[in-house]
This record gives C-alpha cells, sequence and structure tokens, in this order.
C-alpha cells in the first residue's frame, strides 16, 4: 500500500499563505490533492498541518486531515523528514500497514499520475531509498563562485580546469515530491543520499514556487496549457 503526505504548515514567509494562494481559482493545496486521488495509487492521501482552516479546506479538496501538526515541528526550520516520520508515526499507531510514502508538495500543481508511477517504479525496481523529481542546471554552475568579505571563493574548484563541453550535466531537486520507504522515511538522515535517485523533469514547467516571481510564472504556464496540465484519467 501507498500513502500520500502533503506537508502545509500556515505559515510562510516570501508568499502569503502559500500552501493554500489562489491558483487558477482553487486554492493550490487542492490540484496537489486533486492529482493524487486521480492517480489511483494511494490508499491514503494525509494532509499534515497546523492549521484548522487548511485542514478544513484540504478536507474539502478530499483529502484526510486525522490530526494537526505539533507547533515544534511546524516552523521554517524544521526538515521534511521530521513532518513525515511524525505522519508515519499516527498512521502506524492507528495500524494502517504501508510500505511506500511520498511526500507531495501542496504547491506541485502540474504532477501526473506518469510521474508519480515512474517515480514508484524506479524506487522498487532499483531498491532505493528515495526517488524525487529534479530538473537540469546550466553546467556553467560548477565555475560558480561567491564573496565572503573581500575575496572571492569558488563554490567548487574541482571544476576549475575543466573544458566547458566536458562538464558534467548537473540537477536540482524540482520541489515536487519525494518518494520514499517507509524504513527511510523512519531511519535515514538525508532524502540525498548514495541511495537516492531521480527522474528527469521538464524545467519550463515544473516550477519550485518559492516566491512570487516563480508563482506568477507558475499561473502564466498553467493558464497557457491548461488542458494538456490538468488533464486526470
Amino acid at each position: 500500500m501507498n500513502i500520500a503526505i502533503i506537508p502545509a504548515r500556515a505559515k510562510s514567509k516570501r508568499i502569503k499563505d502559500k500552501n493554500i494562494v489562489n491558483f487558477l481559482g482553487r486554492p493550490i493545496i487542492h490540484w496537489s490533492i486533486l492529482k493524487a486521488k486521480k492517480s489511483k495509487i494511494f490508499s491514503n492521501i494525509i494532509v499534515t498541518t497546523d492549521s484548522k482552516r487548511i485542514s478544513r479546506i484540504a478536507k474539502m479538496s478530499g483529502a484526510e486531515t486525522p490530526f494537526l501538526r505539533p507547533k515544534n515541528i511546524s516552523d521554517g526550520k524544521t526538515g521534511i523528514l521530521k513532518v513525515v516520520k511524525h505522519s508515519i508515526k499516527f498512521l502506524e499507531k492507528k495500524k494502517i500497514n504501508f510500505k511506500y510514502v511520498c511526500c507531495l508538495f501542496p504547491t506541485a500543481p502540474f504532477i501526473n499520475k506518469k510521474i508519480l508511477k515512474t517515480a514508484l517504479l524506479k524506487l522498487k525496481k532499483e531498491k532505493l531509498d528515495f526517488v524525487f523529481g529534479a530538473i537540469q542546471k546550466d553546467s556553467s554552475l560548477l565555475r560558480s563562485f561567491y564573496s565572503k568579505g573581500d575575496k572571492l571563493k569558488m563554490t567548487n574548484s574541482y571544476f576549475y580546469n575543466y573544458e566547458s563541453q566536458k562538464l558534467p550535466k548537473i540537477f536540482v531537486d524540482s520541489g515536487q515530491f519525494y518518494w520514499g520507504t517507509k524504513s527511510a522515511w523512519k531511519n535515514k538522515k538525508k532524502i540525498f543520499c548514495n541511495n537516492s535517485g531521480f527522474i528527469e523533469l521538464n524545467k519550463d514547467t515544473y516550477i519550485d514556487i518559492n516566491s512570487k516571481k516563480d508563482l506568477k510564472k507558475a499561473i502564466k504556464v498553467a493558464k497557457k496549457n491548461f488542458k494538456k496540465l490538468f488533464k486526470v484519467d
């Protein structure tokens, strides 16, 4: 059995009410819940939140909110591992059996059944701990630098003398979902580990919404490709 856990705390710094912000006439979390439901691969879809308002919206969208998340794991510093682990322990006490857990973000309106199933298959077939979506970035970033006081320091000096065409491809987390085994969620200290894998997503569509600029871009993409991106089967 598979469980979807959607983390949606109340406070957000850069976008007010980020997890329930209006997205095509609905709270953005509605779309993540809808896609999870229509995928038909989850026995339970749980929203973990510290907000009664978000809880009500989640229930109206078809998710379960069997508890309010404790305040001590509802701040911006608490990692996702701790949040998901709390939900898993709650479900285990309720005697709910499951082996795989997908942490699906409330700001992932473009996710679809094919991606979720492909990632789950990779997790199972390759016996990985975690699988997530990633997008490709410009390899020149391997030669990036930062300023520390009045000195410049390379982010990674290893690639300083590499020829541009020989730089390896680089990827970053797409901020859409993390599939993992229940055991890995409970016992691992990092999602990005030697036994993690990823599937590549389209960088122009799967936007990690962290700023108002990101949100505007996502809404523009959604309006332009509504029929394609929001077709649910």
